[in-house]
């Protein structure tokens, strides 16, 4: 079994697997909840599941494409979905407060409309007040 500075072939592998897996995990932690930018975990997943593949399978160019597919899937599975999804709920959230804005000012015009008709009534009947005190 060959060896490097005393570590098996077997547990370089084991490491680097449990390596790949923390990084992947860390990405996950520093995109402030999904909100990298697309494609990033796509990349990001590729690149570990092809350099994983290496260590695992050594220079196999097919065990690298597959390694960096499955990858690239994962990464876009967990992190550029979740960055698809908040973008979808911050716009949203985005067209509800436009909505509430929206309602809100067409109840205060509602108000401000209700206010001047008063007014207008009031000072017809105050008028028509004024004519009949002077009739008399």
């Amino acid at each position: 079994m060959r060896t490097l500075h005393g570590v098996s072939r077997a547990g370089l592998k084991i490491a680097s697997l449990g390596i790949a897996a923390i990084l992947a995990l860390a990405g996950c932690e520093t995109t402030g909840g999904g909100t990298a930018p697309a494609g990033v975990g796509t990349l990001g997943g590729a690149a570990a599941g092809a350099g994983t593949s290496r260590l695992l399978f050594g220079d196999s160019t097919a065990g690298m494409l597959i390694g960096a597919a499955a990858g690239g899937l994962a990464g876009n599975m967990t992190l550029d979905r979740q960055a698809e999804n908040r973008r979808a709920q911050e716009v949203e959230a985005s067209r509800d407060a436009s909505a509430r804005r929206q309602l809100d000012f067409e109840r205060q015009r509602a108000l401000q409309d209700e206010e001047v008709r008063r007014e207008i009534e009031e000072r017809r009947l105050f008028e028509q007040w004024q004519r009949e005190r002077n009739n008399t």
